[in-house]
């Protein structure tokens, strides 16, 4: 026959319990906010880089526009 549990020993599994929730809810926490960070930075990089296109586009410092060789060494 199975003996009743004792008391120390159900409080030991509800702490277990409890315990792996918290440990699974803050590893999930995390793991969102580190990917939403990383989200936000590559958001951050890709803005400033359609910003400066679109400052930079036609204009001398435009690293894409081809360097036509200038007309002063004739």
């Amino acid at each position: 026959m199975a003996s009743a549990p004792e008391p120390g020993e159900i409080r030991r599994s509800c702490d277990v319990g409890v315990g792996g929730f918290i440990l699974v809810t803050l590893g999930c926490w995390f793991h969102c906010r580190y990917n939403y960070a990383k989200l936000r930075i590559q958001e951050r990089i890709a803005r400033d880089g359609i910003k400066n296109k679109i400052l930079f586009e036609s204009t001398h410092l435009d690293p894409e526009r081809k360097q036509s060789p200038s007309k002063s060494s004739r």
